[in-house]
């Protein structure tokens, strides 16, 4: 398909200057937002979204969906105009539920709001695969390379099995994707995160300028390319060599992509951790991007303490799209309305401090270019300061295009507490899962993937889907974290493994994982919270070498429900684990056959009182008991093609393991 050039926003034109309303009166993007709230009450299970009272209401119109559902369904409620809460008691507890409140007027522009709550959700338990593609300029520099252990470290230790690819940065972008492809293909269903870390090959496409300038109209940077792996990226039809800068020219061949639009929903969560070509900074590349993984393990470990805060600095209040709706609608539901300070956005005090300046979000908008917006601040504003905000959104003409000299989007994270930016505002991102435990990479996704489901501009309806949106940042990144256990020791008895380790913090129990060393899975081995500081494993009855991880859980109440926030995972030093049985150098007496199998087996031995199937991570899914018979055809028509373990109970107190292959 001919790709079509996007460039529906010339009236409004960037370069057109207004100042900040210093009296505090409120701004488009303040009046565009529903600043929505839930508090809970668990049992029995109930959620009240409260929002302020708003006289330009004709009326509310509440909608619910599961977190998953792609559409909204039915009106929940319709409320009348001076409403300022909605109290849903049919709600189960555990159960995520997205809201959407939309507030109707005679006199102003629909305005939305949109809430993920829920009474006491458990932890994500198994969050995915991560492929880490990492340019290889330092690998030699053995102070980078122990930082880039402890990242893929932390990533394993959060619940994600990271999948490295090293890559040159002279590396063709096609030559990139067809190695991601490769990691995702390996296991497909499991794969969710893509991080790009270094000077990774960048891939341009479109014919658009989001910002509205003609000069800048063509093709701008986009890793939503790496994140699609069945999309029909095109290089055939785009003909534009009229913008001012050579790298967004896009002409046929030239390696450069058609499609202005994503041209299928990604697959992948993507984040991008670039800190090259940043002279307005006195460090190096390679020390910048230690700098980044070191600030990034001191967030995830909980020893890097801000507010829970939000900042926003508006230079764009005379534009009727309101882009700052980005900072309320988000920050509301992350912080509380309560918590968001309208300021400067350079007025944050100096990280690693945990005063009341300190801000765990901020957003800032203003006319821009490359490196600054006009209001906030600029490239080297970042270079000589160190802002306590840890999550940031950014807006304005020209830096969204972030493959440039001290881009100002890229320079964030190399500055103070920073770890992720955003270019938000055509179109509007959604945060607002995040205050539930997800991670900045999913709402990303939500936000590239979105073709409606939530309000993508207040003005315009092509603003969705554009190859644009980039998450600059470490997408695994979750709102909150916890101090972990501390001291896992392990003693092992025959097949069982007894773990020990001390509190970390204030902690009101555990949860503890296992993971198989040729197995890519995390298996939960506690349905409830354990509130003891030890934990013995009686399962070990599949052979091969365990991992175990002792995650550190609090019941977080953010200002959109309750649910269990993990600490990383406490593992061994050295990530030293025991293991159960070696079933190379079992001598079966039982014989199982025939293996591969397709609908049954039949077990041989001697005096059989007991037989359990488990799956590859572990879990029982199928016990049977005998009175000591000697030969048994099992049924497993049921299960799904794959490997499996089966537990051979004899009556003379042995267990025999041994692998089966179900192969239809």
């Amino acid at each position: 398909m001919k790709a079509t050039s996007l460039n529906l926003f010339l009236c409004l034109p960037f370069f057109l200057l207004f100042f900040k309303n210093s009296n505090g009166q409120t701004t488009y993007g303040d009046s565009l937002s529903i600043q929505a709230e839930a508090t809970i009450v668990a049992n029995p299970a109930s959620i009240t979204i409260t929002w302020p009272a708003d006289a330009d209401a004709t009326n509310f119109i509440i909608y619910r969906k599961l977190k998953t559902a792609a559409s909204w369904g039915s009106i929940l409620a319709t409320l009348p105009a001076n409403s300022s809460q909605y109290s849903d008691a049919t709600v189960s507890s555990g159960i995520l539920y997205d809201y959407k409140i939309q507030m109707n007027s005679p006199s102003t522009l629909i305005k939305y709001g949109y809430l993920s709550s829920g009474v006491d959700v458990k932890a994500y338990s198994n969050r995915g695969i991560a492929i880490v593609v990492i340019e290889n300029s330092f690998n030699s520099n053995t102070t980078y390379q122990a930082a880039i252990d402890l990242f893929l470290g932390d990533l394993e230790n959060d619940g994600w099995f990271p999948k490295t690819i090293y890559v040159n940065k002279t590396d063709l972008v096609p030559s990139v994707k067809s190695q991601i492809v490769m990691k995702y293909n390996e296991e497909a269903t499991r794969t969710k995160l893509l991080v790009l870390f270094g000077n990774v090959p960048v891939p341009y496409a479109g014919d658009l300028n989001p910002d509205g300038h003609t000069d800048h109209q063509g093709a701008w940077p986009t890793d939503t390319y790496y994140a699609d792996m069945d999309g029909v990226w095109n290089d055939i039809d785009v003909n534009n060599v009229t913008s001012a800068n050579l790298l967004n020219r896009n002409i046929p061949g030239d390696g450069k992509f058609d499609e202005s639009n994503i041209p299928s929903n990604l697959e992948l969560q993507v984040g991008r951790v670039d800190l090259s070509d940043l002279p307005a900074f006195s460090s190096s590349e390679e020390n910048l991007l230690i700098k980044y993984l070191n600030k990034l393990h001191r967030f995830k470990t909980a020893q890097l303490v801000v507010q829970q805060k939000a900042l926003i600095d508006d230079e764009f209040t005379s534009y009727a799209e309101g882009f700052s709706q980005n900072g309320y609608k988000n920050f509301s539901a992350l912080v509380g309305r309560n918590n968001i300070a309208k300021a400067d956005y350079f007025s944050q005090l100096s990280y690693n401090t945990s005063s009341s300046g300190t801000y765990l979000w901020s957003y800032g908008c203003g006319a821009g270019n490359y490196t600054s917006a006009s209001g906030i601040g600029s490239s080297s504003n970042f270079a000589s300061d160190s802002l306590s905000s840890v999550f940031t959104m950014l807006f304005g003409s020209y830096f969204g295009d972030w493959n440039y000299s001290n881009a100002f989007l890229r320079s964030a994270l190399a500055s103070g507490n920073t770890l992720t930016n955003a270019w938000a505002g055509r179109p509007n991102c959604f945060y607002q899962h995040m205050a539930m435990g997800e991670n900045i990479g999913y709402s990303t996704l939500l936000t590239q993937n979105n073709a409606g489901l939530y309000l993508g501009n207040s003005l315009y309806g092509f603003v969705n889907r554009l190859v644009s949106v980039n998450l600059m940042g470490e997408p695994s990144l979750r709102n909150n974290y916890i101090l972990a256990p501390l001291n896992l020791t392990i003693s092992s008895t025959g097949v069982s493994n007894t773990l020990n380790w001390n509190a970390g913090g204030s902690e009101i129990g555990y949860n503890i994982y296992r993971r198989y060393s040729d197995s890519t899975n995390f298996f939960k081995l506690n349905s409830d919270i354990i509130t003891a500081t030890n934990y013995t494993d009686n399962a070990l009855t599949i052979p091969g070498t365990v991992y175990y991880y002792v995650k550190a859980v609090e019941k977080r109440v953010s200002p959109s429900g309750t649910y269990d926030n993990e600490s990383l995972g406490l593992r061994t030093a050295g990530a030293a684990v025991t293991v159960g049985v070696n079933e190379n150098a079992t001598a079966f007496i039982s014989e199982v056959y025939p293996n591969p199998f397709t609908n049954s087996i039949t077990i041989s031995g001697n005096n059989i009182l007991k037989l359990e199937i488990l799956s590859y991570n572990g879990a029982i899914i199928q016990t049977s008991n005998y009175a000591s018979i000697n030969t048994i055809e099992l049924s497993l028509i049921d299960l799904s093609k794959g490997i499996y373990f089966i537990n051979i109970f004899s009556s003379n107190g042995t267990i025999e393991h041994q692998k089966i292959l179900k192969v239809k």
